[in-house]
């Protein structure tokens, strides 16, 4: 029970992370976190673009599952940094 705290409170202190970042700070973060293209994607569309998970999704036509999914692996590895 209290990963799943620790995972929540993780992905919040990187959401933060990543809204108060610089842009030369946000792109060292997803060079450091080694994200996937699509990775790097999905969280430039949500945090520079302020596209919603919604609109992501369609655009990449894929579905909204598989973004919060790729969003929250986003969150996770750059926690870890």
């Amino acid at each position: 029970m209290t990963e799943i705290f620790y995972m929540i409170d993780s992905r919040k202190s990187a959401r933060q992370r990543l809204k108060s970042a610089t842009r030369n700070e946000y792109d060292k973060l997803i060079i450091s976190a080694n994200l996937t293209p699509t990775q790097a994607k999905i969280l430039y569309l949500h945090f520079a673009q302020e596209f919603s998970i919604c609109k992501i999704a369609l655009k990449l036509n894929c579905c909204e599952s598989y973004v919060r999914k790729k969003l929250a692996e986003c969150y996770d590895k750059i926690a870890k940094l």
